[in-house]
């Protein structure tokens, strides 16, 4: 919902800020702002969404948990923390519906096939939102959003929306990782000392044959 607040908000102010600085005094001068601002935002989306389809389609090795290209210090952490990351975090929509895998929550800590999955996802989320958020400077060459006071801050917007979710996700990778590595490590140690099997308890004699039984008095 703050999202979409956001996006709305900015296409009224693009549209008031664009016909007052050229004095428009028609409707039709104002129509013109609004449909040049509703279709750079438009194609925005359209864009965010082709990045998004492409780069899942990319392989999951380039991926995957461990990659030194998504490591982060824990300098970039406390950066992130100054600028109150866990105070704007509740705003940012999460997109884990679209891959049936959701990043707002923890749902276990011990077990290595999910934390890795966990940071897959982190992963791949973390070039799809920085690739939204500096290709959507390229309605600058729509001939609708071309004009400056239109196309500029459509794409500032834009960056600011896409990288926020690349800020948590940055943020997040450190502990998971911590978490991940642990339980790999103990798995690896159990392969390597597996426990000591219990011996099993001696079969039960035959029953004897009533048969061949001694009476006795």
């Amino acid at each position: 919902m703050f999202y979409l607040i956001v996006i709305a908000a900015a296409n009224v102010l693009i549209v008031l800020c664009n016909a007052l600085a050229s004095r428009a005094g028609s409707l039709n001068e104002w129509l013109w702002y609004l449909l040049c601002s509703v279709a750079a935002t438009a194609f925005v989306f359209a864009l965010d969404a082709l990045g998004a389809v492409l780069i899942r389609r990319l392989p999951e090795r380039w991926f995957a948990p461990g990659k030194r290209n998504f490591e982060v210090s824990e300098r970039e952490r406390r950066l992130w923390r100054k600028l109150g990351v866990k105070r704007w975090t509740p705003l940012v929509p999460e997109w884990g519906g679209f891959t049936d895998f959701h990043k707002d929550r923890l749902a276990s800590s011990t077990d290595t096939a999910y934390l890795a999955r966990f940071l897959l996802e982190s992963n791949y989320g973390v070039v799809i939102h920085l690739e939204n958020a500096l290709l959507g400077f390229l309605i600058l060459l729509l001939p609708l959003s071309r004009h400056p006071g239109v196309g500029v801050p459509v794409a500032a917007v834009n960056f600011v929306l896409s990288f926020l979710p690349v800020v948590i996700l940055r943020y997040n990778t450190p502990p998971l990782l911590r978490l991940w590595r642990r339980s790999q490590a103990k798995e690896d140690e159990k392969e390597k000392n597996p426990p000591p099997s219990t011996p099993s308890a001696p079969a039960a004699p035959p029953p004897a044959d009533p048969a061949n039984l001694t009476p006795t008095r």
